[in-house]
């Protein structure tokens, strides 16, 4: 069991193995491991991904959701605090999967919840959840190894919550070599790792991307660029390599490009009802 999940930093190489295993083992299957746990759903945020997959997640493994996924239909609109929704909401359920706007939302919401808080994304700070689907995905088409590989990141890097949660994750492991693709006002703001090249011409570095994770750009945190990778771009990766993305998509990558057997953001997805469901157990269970 662990107690909360607020960052990248609260998992453990040796925790992730052994979740993308039993996941690998059990892929989403039904069974009654959570029968009579509840957990609570608390999007300040829009969601569609998240949201569903711990409500799949959930239910597939025989317990409850109560869905708050969307606040402006809770007593949020009445001026309730944050703290007094945790607080109320803890008293209802088991653990709370909480999405807010603010950096920071799920620390503070942990150090006054009597039940445990995971966080699905709290303002552009971190997604650890997803972090946990997008590392599965890797190790899956990698042969279990996540060493030794070239990550190219494309898109919005300075309010990517998910790009710093897995460059986080990923700079962990022996080898993997970086390279960061934005516009100049887009930049990746943390502290690049030490193998690590930053451009604005993707072209520059395709033909040699294992990984090449691509992001929409934030409208709704500020940014204003557009951007599409051509078919033709996309043709220049590697025959071995695969295309990821959190979505939601908006034009970054062509639809005519997933049918490829690069393009891997589908099968995410679906990874995403896997390892949140064997996290849920981990958290819940004692």
């Amino acid at each position: 069991m662990i107690p909360h999940l607020l960052s990248v930093d609260d998992l453990r190489e040796d925790f992730l193995i052994n979740l993308w295993d039993e996941a690998l083992d059990n892929k989403g299957k039904n069974n009654k491991n959570l029968e009579n746990k509840i957990i609570t759903n608390l999007f300040y945020e829009p969601s569609t991904r998240t949201s569903s997959s711990f409500y799949s997640a959930m239910t597939r493994s025989g317990g409850t959701v109560i869905p708050i996924n969307n606040v402006k239909f809770s007593s949020v609109t009445k001026g309730e605090s944050l703290e007094d929704t945790i607080r109320t909401m803890a008293c209802m359920c088991d653990a709370i999967v909480l999405r807010h706007y603010q950096n920071g939302a799920a620390k503070q919401a942990s150090t006054i919840s009597s039940v445990p808080i995971i966080n699905a994304g709290d303002g552009n700070g971190e997604h650890p959840t997803q972090t946990i689907l997008d590392g599965f995905t890797i190790y899956n088409y990698f042969n279990k190894s996540i060493n030794n590989l070239k990550i190219t990141m494309v898109g919005d890097l300075k309010n990517g919550r998910t790009v710093k949660s897995l460059v986080k994750l990923l700079n962990r492991f022996n080898g993997n070599s970086f390279c960061f693709v934005s516009p100049e006002d887009l930049k990746f703001n943390e502290k690049l790792p030490m193998n690590s090249y930053e451009t604005t011409d993707v072209n520059e570095v395709l033909n040699e991307t294992d990984v090449l994770y691509v992001t929409r750009v934030q409208k709704e945190r500020g940014s204003i660029h557009d951007y599409e990778l051509g078919m033709d771009q996309l043709n220049l990766l590697p025959k071995d390599a695969i295309v990821m993305h959190p979505f939601p998509r908006v034009t970054e990558i062509p639809t005519a490009f997933d049918s490829d057997t690069r393009a891997k953001y589908f099968n995410q997805i679906e990874f995403g009802v896997w390892c949140r469901q064997i996290l849920l157990e981990k958290v819940l269970l004692k």
